[in-house]
């Protein structure tokens, strides 16, 4: 089961006991997921889903507020997978579900083509909270957030996503949106936003995983870059070292150790019998010890030192 369902199956299991709650989270799941489809010849007013948990809520909501119940339907498919198809349908003229739908701002344009939305106002917070609930269980869907965050929910309409965007905005989450084949898709891609959704929306049980999962990426991350600058730091000092050693070798061939000062004598010599050991190391084998920064000192004057004695004998 992926983690989206996951969320839908907890979001669609929460009791809602305010009447207005209901409403309102129908509402959501009414205006984002309806859609005009023909059948038998005439237009029909359909949510169509693969979730029979989020059917039997819809029907139950639809049957409590309009003491109705819209027809439906079951369809078998095997496009790319066999699966099941769950049609609800809505009759578009005279009817109490048709007074439902013109309640929550739905209705249909003089020639049957489009459904037209209307704005709507909320004002309690725990309704907008249950119309973000609805929006989500109609169209939403999370990436698995294992390999990347990604949250997105698509609207038919444009006013439909501004004034989606618009709530999110009231619980302090900065939401963006794009237009895809005629859709208008509402998304959030940061970690924390998504955290934020998931407890606006009410799904806790999904907000801790996804924390949890958050935790060990973050800290998989951190032993990563520590393990990245410690080998980048490794490999930085095995070269300095190998080029070092090579430079004393250098002038010990055609200069001789003996004719270096005996402060770099000193230091030459230990980095040749120690070519493995850090520069801090270096200084305390010393005798007094130095630090880091003047074995380092001393090391840079014999570099110098091969460097010249290559120019002279045109050496590269």
């Amino acid at each position: 089961m992926s983690f989206s369902l996951d969320v839908k199956n907890e979001l669609s299991r929460i009791e809602e006991t305010d009447i207005n709650q209901k409403k309102y989270g129908l509402a959501g799941l009414l205006r984002t997921g309806l859609s005009l489809r023909t059948r038998q010849g005439n237009t029909r007013i359909m949510f169509i889903t693969e979730n029979a948990t989020l059917l039997r809520l819809i029907f139950s909501r639809v049957k409590e507020l309009s003491h109705n119940s819209p027809e439906v339907a079951m369809l078998k498919t095997r496009r790319f997978r066999v699966h099941t198809l769950y049609y609800l349908e809505f009759t578009p003229h005279g009817n109490e579900e048709n007074n439902l739908l013109k309640s929550m701002g739905i209705s249909v344009s003089e020639d049957g083509t489009r459904l037209i939305y209307e704005p709507i106002e909320i004002k309690n917070r725990n309704w907008k909270r249950a119309y973000i609930r609805g929006c989500f269980l109609a169209t939403g869907s999370i990436s698995d957030p294992d390999r990347s965050y990604h949250l997105e929910i698509s609207f038919p309409d444009k006013l439909l996503a501004e004034e989606f965007i618009g709530y999110l905005r009231e619980f302090g989450i900065e939401s963006r949106h794009i237009m895809r084949k005629g859709h208008y898709l509402v998304y959030l891609k940061e970690g924390q936003d998504i955290v934020d959704f998931l407890n606006v929306a009410g799904a806790h049980g999904a907000l801790m995983q996804l924390e949890n999962i958050r935790i060990i990426k973050e800290m998989r991350n951190q032993v990563n870059r520590l393990v990245n600058c410690e080998t980048a730091n490794l490999e930085k000092t095995v070269n300095a070292s190998y080029r070092q050693v090579e430079n004393i070798k250098f002038i010990d061939e055609h200069m001789g150790l003996e004719n270096l000062p005996k402060n770099l004598q000193e230091i030459a010599r230990l980095r040749m019998e120690n070519p493995d050991v850090s520069l801090l190391e270096l200084g305390k084998m010393l005798r007094p010890p130095l630090s880091k920064s003047g074995v380092n000192h001393r090391l840079r004057k014999i570099d110098k030192i091969s460097e010249d004695l290559r120019k002279r004998y045109g050496i590269t």
